[in-house]
C-alpha cells in the first residue's frame, strides 16, 4: 500500500490517498475511520468499535458495523486505496505506517518537545512543539457522532494539546520571549483557570517583564478562583513562586518531570502480561474523563493485574507516583483508611480521623492510588473514596471490586473474559511453558487447547490453574477430566453467574487434585491475613510434615513465596484463601482455627514486648510490622468472639503502639476492646495502656479517665504502678511539676519493688529528669538521665534510650554547652526515626531548633521550626500545650526573628514547612 496516505484527527477527520482526497459519507464512517486510526496497524475489536459509534448499541450494531466497513472499503478501492481496513480477530485493523497519522506525530513531537524543555535545550523543544502544536485543525474529533467515546478521546487529545502548549510556552519564557507570550497566556488563564501551570506561567512573565505587582495580583486572582471554584488552595509551586516574587528573587520557570515510567509503589511483574490491550486503551480515555475509574468483574478475570499493568502505564503522566493499597487481607472497615495511610507512607500518631489527615496530605499531590480487592469492604471503600476525592482535587483512583462502589463520578469498566481464539489460547501456552519448559501448542493439540480454554470460559485464573496440572497430565487427559468436573457442578450454586460457577469449578478442581493432607493445610491457611512464615504455619496448623506440604503447596502455586529479611513468607491468593476459608467453615473448624492464630499472634506479641528491652528493638519492628495483617484479624476476632484475649493482645501490644508510632491504631482497637461489658484482669493493662497513648496524644481528659479507673479498681500492683507513671506524665503536660515529681517517684519505687525492668521503668528515670530539668536542678536532671542512660545501654535498649539523650541534650542547653547538646539531640533524632516514633522526632527536632538558633543559624533554626510545625498535627496537640515544654520553642523563634526579621522568618519558616517527616530528619541530622 502506498505511503502517500495520511489521516487526520486533529480537527475535521479527514484521508487523502494517491489522487487526492477520499470523501467519507457521514459522521459514521468518521467516527469508525478515528477509531482505527488511533491504533494504527493494531486489531481493533467489533465491541470497541460499536461502543465508539453507539453509547446505547441496537441489536443490529454488528451487522450495522460490516455495513460502514464494506461501504467504505468501497470508497477507498474507488480512491486508489486498496486493502487500508484489513479484518483481523477480534475486529479490524488500519493496516497503514503510523506517522501516516497526524495524532502520532502530534504525539512523538510532543514527547521529543517536552523531552527538549527537561533536559535544557529550550530552542529543539521550542521547534519540535511548534511542529506539534501545527498539526491541529480545530478541535480533535470534532465532526465524528458526540458519543462517549468521542468525549472521552477528545478531551484527552485536547489536554494533550494544552500539554504542548503549556511546555511551548516554557520554551519561550526560557528564550526571554516573555512579552511576545504576555498576551497568549492572559487569555489562555482565562479558558483554563484551573491550570495552575499557566497562572505560574502568567506570573513568571509579568515578574520578567518587570511589573511585579500585577505577577502577586495574578496569584491573588489565580487563589480566589482555586478556593471559590474547586474549595482548594493554590499548590506548593504556586505558593512558593508567590513567596520569591514578594522576596523579589530570581526565580526560574516552572519546573517540568522528565516523562519516565516510574512505577512506585507497584510490584514488579514475575510473568509476561498477556492481552487486554482494548481493556488498557479504554482505561486511558477513562481517565481523561474522570478520577475514579473501577474494574469489575467475577473473581479470577484479572482484574489486579489489569489495573498495575495500566498504573504502570499511567505513572509517566502522574508527578506523585503511583501507590498500590492491597485490602484483601482487611476485615474492619475502619482499617482501610489506616491501610492507605500506611502505603502511602503517611505517618500520623494524632487523635485526628485518618481521612482528615489524608486529604490534608494529598490535597496538592498529583497521585495515582490503586485499590485492589474492594468488594468485602464496599461500603467503607465508597466511603472513603468519595472523601478523598472531593478533599483531592489532583488525585486519581484505581479501584478494583467485584462489583462498583456506586458513587459520584465512578465510571466502570467490565473486565470480560479474555477471547478464546487468541489471548486465552496465547496465555494458556505461555503460562503452560512455564510449567512444562517444552510445552507447545502444535496442530496436534490446538483444538484440545483451544476447547480448554473455552470451558474455562477465557478467565485468567482458571487458565493458569489449569496449566499446573500439565506437569502430571496430558492436555487431552486434562480436557477430559475438565469435562467431568463441569458436569459435577452444573447448577450447583443457584443464583450464582455462571462465571462465578466456572472459577470455583476451576478452584475446586485444583483443590481435589492436591492430597488429603495438602487439602487439610489449604483451608487451614485460609485464617491467615497478608503474609505469614513456616514458624506461624507450624504453630497455628500444626501437624505432621508441615515444611513438607508448604513446599508441594508452593510448587503447585496454590502458595506463593518472597524473602524477606532472609526469611521466607508464604501468601495465598485471596481466592484461594476464600475458597479454604469455605472448606474450613463448612469442616466446622473455623473458630478453632482463628483461636489457634490468636493465641499464636499473642505469643508474638508476648515476644516482642520481652524482646523490646534489649538489642533487638529494631527486629521486633520489623517482624512485628510484617505480620500487623495477622495482628488486625486476631484484634477482630477478639473484639467478635473473645474479649479476654483481645484485651490481652492490645495491652501486650503497648511497645508497637507507643514505640513504633501507631498510636492512632492502638487508641482504635484499645476503645474498643475496652467498650465491650468485660471486667476481667485483662482489661487492667489496657487502660493503662490505652491511657498512655491518650496522654501521648494530648488526649488528657480520656487518659486520666482510664488511668485513675485502673488505679481505683485493679488489684493488679504492676498495672497500678504502670497507670501512676503515665498519670505523672499527664500531670507534666499540664505543668503540674509537683503532682508529676511525687507520682513519678512513687512509680519508679512500686515498679523497683515489683521487680520490673523494662522500657518504661527506664522511662519512668527519664521522665522525672525531665520533671526537674524543669525545675532549674540541672544536677540532679543530668544525674538521673546519666542513671536511665546506663540502664538502657546495659541492656541494649534503644528507644527509652534516645529519650534519656534527649533529657541530657536539654540540659546540656541550659548548662551552655552546646556542642554537648547537639550530639546529644542527634543521636536522640537518629534513633526516633529507626522507630517512626514521631513524637521523638518532634522533640528532638525542637531542641535542635533552639540550639542552632543560640549558635547564630537562625535561618536553618527557623526552617526547623517549620518542619516541626508539620509533624506535631500528625502527633496529637503541640509541644502536649504545656507551657514548660513550649519555652524553648518560643526562645527560639524569638531568636531567630530578631536574627533575621519578621519577613525573613517567616520565608525560612515557609521552606522548613515544606518538608517531608524525612527531609526534617535529613535536615536535623546535616
Amino acid at each position: 500500500m502506498s505511503d502517500d496516505i495520511r489521516v487526520r484527527v486533529l480537527g475535521p477527520v479527514e484521508i487523502a490517498g494517491p489522487q487526492g482526497p477520499v470523501t467519507l459519507r457521514g459522521r459514521g464512517h468518521r467516527t469508525l475511520l478515528a477509531r482505527l486510526a488511533l491504533r494504527p496497524g493494531q486489531p481493533v475489536a467489533s465491541s470497541a468499535l460499536i461502543d465508539a459509534l453507539w453509547d446505547q448499541a441496537p441489536p443490529t450494531a454488528p451487522k450495522t458495523l460490516r455495513s460502514h466497513v464494506a461501504h467504505m472499503r468501497r470508497d477507498l478501492r474507488a480512491a486508489d486505496v486498496l486493502n487500508m481496513i484489513v479484518t483481523r480477530d477480534p475486529g479490524y485493523l488500519l493496516r497503514i505506517p503510523p506517522f501516516s497519522v497526524d495524532v502520532v506525530r502530534f504525539e512523538s513531537l510532543a514527547r521529543r518537545g517536552h523531552q527538549a524543555l527537561s533536559s535544557g535545550d529550550h530552542r529543539a523543544a521550542a521547534d519540535q512543539l511548534q511542529a506539534a502544536l501545527a498539526l491541529w485543525r480545530g478541535d480533535a474529533l470534532g465532526d465524528c457522532r458526540q458519543g462517549q467515546w468521542v468525549r472521552q478521546e477528545a478531551s484527552r487529545l485536547g489536554d494533550a494539546r494544552l500539554d504542548a502548549h503549556e511546555d511551548l510556552i516554557g520554551a519561550e519564557l526560557a528564550l526571554g520571549r516573555h512579552g511576545e507570550v504576555l498576551g497568549e497566556l492572559a487569555g489562555l488563564v482565562v479558558a483554563h483557570p484551573f491550570r495552575e501551570r499557566l497562572w505560574e506561567q502568567l506570573m513568571l512573565a509579568l515578574y520578567r517583564s518587570g511589573r511585579q505587582a500585577e505577577a502577586l495580583a495574578t496569584f491573588r486572582r489565580a487563589r480566589s478562583t482555586l478556593v471559590e471554584q474547586l474549595g482548594v488552595e493554590p499548590g506548593t509551586r504556586l505558593r512558593s513562586l508567590e513567596s520569591a516574587i514578594l522576596a523579589d528573587e530570581p526565580v526560574q520557570e516552572p519546573p517540568v518531570s522528565l516523562q519516565a515510567v516510574v512505577s512506585v509503589g507497584l510490584p514488579a511483574e514475575l510473568t509476561s502480561f498477556v492481552g487486554r490491550e482494548e481493556e488498557l486503551a479504554k482505561l486511558g480515555g477513562m481517565f481523561a474523563g474522570g478520577r475514579l475509574v473501577t474494574l469489575a468483574g467475577t473473581g479470577g478475570v484479572g482484574k489486579s493485574r489489569l489495573a498495575l499493568r495500566c498504573a504502570g502505564q499511567l505513572a509517566a503522566s502522574v508527578q506523585g507516583g503511583v501507590r498500590l493499597v492491597e485490602l484483601a487481607g482487611l476485615r474492619d472497615r475502619a482499617l482501610v483508611p489506616h491501610a492507605v495511610a500506611e502505603a502511602l507512607g503517611v505517618r500520623d500518631q494524632s487523635g485526628r480521623s485518618p481521612v482528615d489527615v489524608l486529604v490534608d496530605v494529598l490535597r496538592d499531590r498529583d497521585v495515582l492510588v490503586v485499590l485492589d480487592n474492594c468488594e468485602h469492604l464496599l461500603e467503607a471503600c465508597a466511603d472513603f473514596v468519595t472523601a478523598l476525592l472531593r478533599g483531592c482535587p489532583r488525585l486519581l483512583m484505581l479501584v478494583t471490586s467485584r462489583q462498583p462502589l456506586g458513587v459520584e463520578g465512578e465510571q466502570v469498566l467490565i473486565v470480560p473474559p479474555m477471547p478464546v481464539e487468541h489471548a486465552a489460547m496465547r496465555l494458556f501456552a505461555e503460562r503452560a511453558r512455564d510449567a512444562v519448559l517444552d510445552f507447545e501448542v502444535t496442530a496436534d493439540n490446538v483444538r484440545i487447547v483451544e476447547n480448554l480454554c473455552r470451558r474455562l470460559d477465557g478467565i485468567p485464573l482458571a487458565i493458569e490453574l489449569a496449566t499446573l496440572v500439565l506437569r502430571t497430565l496430558s492436555p487431552s487427559q486434562l480436557l477430559s477430566r475438565l469435562d467431568d468436573r463441569f458436569a459435577l457442578l452444573s447448577g450447583a450454586r443457584r443464583g450464582v453467574m455462571a462465571r462465578h460457577q466456572t472459577i470455583r469449578a476451576a478452584v475446586e478442581w485444583s483443590f481435589e487434585l492436591c492430597t488429603p493432607a495438602e487439602r487439610l493445610l489449604w483451608s487451614q491457611l485460609s485464617v491467615f491475613a497478608g503474609s505469614f512464615d513456616l514458624e506461624a504455619v507450624e504453630q497455628v496448623c500444626g501437624g505432621d510434615y508441615v515444611l513438607s506440604l508448604v513446599a508441594r503447596l508452593v510448587d503447585k502455586s496454590v502458595l506463593s513465596s518472597q524473602t524477606v529479611g532472609g526469611v521466607v513468607r508464604y501468601r495465598l491468593l485471596e481466592t484461594l484463601r476464600q475458597f479454604g476459608a469455605e472448606q474450613l467453615l463448612a469442616d466446622g473448624f473455623t473458630e478453632t482455627l482463628r483461636r489457634r492464630h490468636l493465641a499464636w499472634c499473642q505469643r508474638l506479641a508476648s515476644w516482642g514486648e520481652k524482646e523490646w528491652f534489649g538489642p533487638n528493638q529494631a527486629v521486633v519492628f520489623t517482624r512485628i510490622h510484617l505480620d500487623r495483617a495477622n495482628l488486625r484479624a486476631a484484634l477482630e476476632f477478639g473484639l467478635e468472639s473473645d474479649p479476654a484475649a483481645g484485651l490481652r493482645l492490645a495491652g501486650t501490644l503497648w511497645f508497637y503502639w507507643i514505640g513504633c508510632g501507631v498510636f492512632a491504631e492502638g487508641r482504635r482497637w484499645l476503645d474498643a476492646l475496652l467498650g465491650l461489658p468485660f471486667r476481667g484482669y485483662e482489661r487492667h493493662k489496657a487502660l493503662w495502656v490505652n491511657g498512655y497513648v491518650a496522654t501521648l496524644q494530648g488526649d488528657t481528659p480520656a487518659a486520666i479517665g482510664m488511668l485513675d479507673e485502673c488505679r481505683a479498681q485493679s488489684d493488679d500492683l504492676v498495672a497500678v504502678a504502670y497507670s501512676i507513671y503515665v498519670r505523672g506524665a499527664a500531670a507534666i503536660f499540664t505543668d503540674d511539676l509537683v503532682a508529676g515529681t511525687a507520682l513519678f517517684a512513687e512509680a519508679n519505687q512500686r515498679l523497683t519493688g515489683l521487680g520490673q525492668l523494662d522500657s518504661n521503668v527506664v522511662m519512668t528515670k527519664v521522665a522525672l529528669a525531665m520533671t526537674v530539668a524543669f525545675t532549674g536542678d540541672l544536677p540532679t536532671t543530668v544525674a538521673l538521665a546519666q542513671d536511665a542512660h546506663a540502664v538502657a545501654e546495659q541492656h541494649g535498649e534503644q528507644w527509652a534510650l534516645a529519650y534519656a539523650h534527649y533529657v541530657l541534650g536539654f540540659a546540656a542547653c541550659l548548662q551552655g554547652a552546646l556542642g554537648q547538646a547537639v550530639a546529644h539531640a542527634k543521636k536522640c533524632l537518629a534513633i526516633k526515626q529507626t522507630f517512626n516514633d514521631l513524637l521523638g522526632i518532634a522533640l528532638s527536632v525542637e531542641l535542635l531548633a533552639l540550639l542552632a538558633a543560640m549558635v547564630g543559624e537562625a535561618e536553618r533554626a527557623a526552617q526547623l521550626l517549620g518542619a516541626v510545625a508539620g509533624i506535631w498535627p500528625h502527633v496529637g496537640v503541640p509541644l502536649f500545650g504545656s507551657r514548660n515544654f513550649a519555652a524553648p520553642h518560643e526562645q527560639c523563634e524569638q531568636l531567630a526573628r530578631q536574627a533575621l526579621g519578621d519577613r525573613g522568618y517567616e520565608l525560612a519558616f515557609a521552606v522548613g514547612s515544606r518538608l517531608s517527616i524525612d527531609d526534617a530528619v535529613a535536615l536535623g541530622l546535616a
